[in-house]
């Protein structure tokens, strides 16, 4: 399908009405528009409600997406935000402010090493060792090395990406609300996995209040049982109790699995998640708020 300029012009001139409405019909959207002094359209910014991932569109006014996705308890992306720049301007100002203020937030991401050089120099002259990954987890750093683009952003195939802005941002938000619809009557979700079908052999050696040592004729790591921690760093990175835990736990009897994995990986508050966060629908553009004052957007060059 194709579209004339007309209807793309057409599309960032409602752009601001749109997403006004948008906010107005989803508490707590983060929304920004920028354009350039002569008014013309140069970046959007929504967040309906971690990671930056882009993805190049080939059409003749948008060139670059930036999707902002996390991970649920069931290993299932989260959308958080998205955008669509004319070029790869970074989006992480905006998503600060979207995200607010919390420590428990790491960025994985392919930008090109330039950017990641200008972010290197920038953490290295700002921020103390107390606050690198390796202060913390001196094996396991990190839980998450990669994601790949939600399937509800790659319906942007070649021949559906040069399509009017507003077109665009609504079929995102209803593959996102038909995502949260989905998960939320999901109720076969599996979420609470703890450990897998064998565990290899070991030798443990008991410690006092509940502190074991367990070797698995590789290394040999240290579980606290009531502080949730082993050596290897797994527990605490993932959430989920490491090989070496379960063994401690099923030898003190004392410890039930289920209770030493973080909440966020039970079943109920998998679909509490879902039950709480979803995505609505905006009227007809007729039934449409218009802002005041209202911002004019052109097409960008």
């Amino acid at each position: 399908m194709s579209f004339s300029d007309s209807e793309h012009e057409e599309g960032f001139n409602n752009l601001h009405v749109y997403l006004h409405n948008l906010r107005r019909t989803n508490l707590h959207t983060h929304t920004h528009i920028k354009t350039d002094l002569m008014d013309r359209f140069q970046s959007c910014f929504l967040a309906i409600g971690w990671v930056v991932y882009f993805v190049r569109l080939q059409g003749n006014y948008l060139k670059t997406m930036f999707v902002i996705v996390a991970k649920d308890g069931n290993n299932l992306t989260f959308p958080i935000a998205f955008g669509m720049a004319v070029e790869n301007n970074l989006f992480l100002m905006r998503l600060k402010e979207s995200l607010g203020q919390g420590r428990e937030v790491a960025f994985i991401s392919n930008m090109d090493d330039v950017a990641l050089k200008i972010i290197g120099n920038f953490v290295l002259d700002n921020i103390k060792i107390l606050h690198y990954a390796t202060a913390y987890f001196p094996i396991i750093r990190w839980n998450v090395l990669n994601m790949e683009v939600p399937q509800y952003f790659s319906v942007l195939s070649l021949n559906q990406c040069n399509i009017p802005i507003i077109t665009l941002i609504e079929g995102i938000r209803e593959n996102m609300q038909n995502t949260f619809v989905e998960r939320k009557w999901q109720k076969d979700a599996k979420v609470c996995w703890l450990a897998s079908n064998t565990d290899p052999p070991t030798n443990l050696v008991s410690l006092p209040t509940y502190v074991y040592l367990v070797s698995d004729f590789k290394t040999t790591c240290v579980i606290d049982l009531n502080g949730h921690t082993c050596s290897c760093g797994k527990w605490r990175s993932l959430g989920i109790t490491c090989g070496h835990a379960i063994i401690a736990a099923r030898h003190s009897n004392m410890h039930a699995l289920v209770d030493m994995v973080q909440v966020y990986y039970h079943t109920d508050v998998f679909q509490l998640v879902y039950q709480t966060q979803t995505v609505h629908p905006l009227p007809p553009p007729s039934e449409w708020e218009i802002p005041d004052p209202l911002m004019v957007v052109l097409l960008p060059m």
